[in-house]
């Protein structure tokens, strides 16, 4: 496995990073422990996971595998969404301020500062996921996405406040946009606070748009892109064709698949397939290791369900792109549209 530096701090993370977002709805603490083992094996020493995925359990579940070794690993958190009971997560995030519907919210027994990155939901969640998490401390803390409503500067003073007390070691961010993220760069930098070392995005050969915005923006800055769905849903797995029934079971993997169900994708697919074969490699590890190559990527976020589906996961970070593979997927890619995509994925657009 291949480490990269997070941002300009020392923390070493690797390549793949296991992600826990179907922890508690897909995977049981039972099928948990030996992915969770078997990602550990191949050298995968960073997980990540969010408050409220799955009501916190996804948190409580991945808490109890880690912390034999809570010390050794890298964890990943994010904040600011509404934690449901149900299992259900509400988002706040919304490029439009009016696009939240509070009185629909408030029937459903939500409150306004029961999400977002006030310091009021900030200082109750970070509490909250110590404690499903069984630690201390965690190693990167990042808000889901921006917060319309919350001033910047009351964030991140807030998030200074957690490092101070050594309940925080950095600072991550998702979903923002390039102009927010240097925003809060210029906060933090005005204020002497810890900045934001690292952005989740969503990247992958379908979905190019990030790197017109926000990972130039994270270039730029010197700090690292984290990027999810790199399979996109699976399409880029080759899992589905045309003839494919579409599947209607993947839980909050679906609509990352929906969006991307369409002839353009399907024949870039096939294109890319073919290059796979030449190349004497699985279309996934061709994809995730093409993704992977593209600066400032430093890692990739991945779902595995089971101990096999680990390895050709790391199998895209310890085979790298080659320079013909690299030349015939650009040429694959020229005078395609960035996106195939069919419609926005929820957040802010790139």
């Amino acid at each position: 496995m291949e480490y990269r530096n997070l941002g300009k701090t020392g923390l070493r993370v690797s390549r793949i990073i296991f992600g826990g977002a179907h922890i508690g709805e897909l995977l049981s603490e039972e099928q948990t422990a030996p992915v969770v083992h078997a990602a550990w094996e191949r050298g995968i020493n960073t997980f990540y996971t969010a408050d409220s995925y799955n009501g916190g359990r996804a948190e409580e579940i991945l808490g109890k595998v880690l912390k034999p070794r809570r010390d050794d690993v890298v964890l990943i958190v994010k904040v600011g969404a509404y934690v449901g009971q149900d299992g259900k997560s509400y988002d706040w995030v919304s490029n439009d301020p009016t696009g939240l519907d509070e009185a629909a919210l408030w029937r459903k027994g939500i409150a306004p500062g029961s999400m977002g990155l006030s310091r009021k939901h900030l200082v109750k969640a970070l509490d909250a996921s110590l404690a499903r998490l069984q630690t201390d401390y965690i190693d990167v803390y990042s808000p889901h996405g921006w917060d319309t409503w919350t001033p910047i500067e009351e964030t991140l003073e807030t998030l200074n406040d957690f490092v101070r007390a050594g309940k925080v070691r950095h600072l991550g961010c998702s979903r923002t946009n390039g102009w927010q993220f240097h925003r809060a760069l210029g906060a933090s930098a005005k204020a002497g606070w810890p900045r934001y070392e690292a952005m989740q995005v969503r990247f992958n050969l379908l979905e190019r748009t990030a790197a017109q915005d926000q990972m130039a923006a994270v270039e730029e800055a010197g700090a690292s892109i984290l990027a999810f769905g790199s399979l996109a849903g699976g399409m880029l797995a080759g899992q589905y064709s045309r003839e494919s029934p579409r599947p209607s079971d993947l839980g909050y993997r679906q609509k990352h698949l929906d969006v991307y169900w369409n002839d353009e994708t399907f024949q870039l697919v096939d294109e890319l397939a073919a290059l796979a074969t030449q190349a004497h490699r699985p279309i996934a590890e061709l994809a995730q290791a093409w993704a992977l190559a593209q600066a400032p990527v430093s890692a990739l976020l991945v779902g595995p369900n089971t101990p096999e589906e680990v390895v050709p996961h790391v199998a895209a970070a310890v085979r790298p792109l080659t320079a013909e593979e690299a030349q015939a997927i650009d040429e694959l890619l020229s005078g395609r549209p960035l996106s195939t995509a069919s419609a926005w994925l929820p957040g802010p657009t790139p």
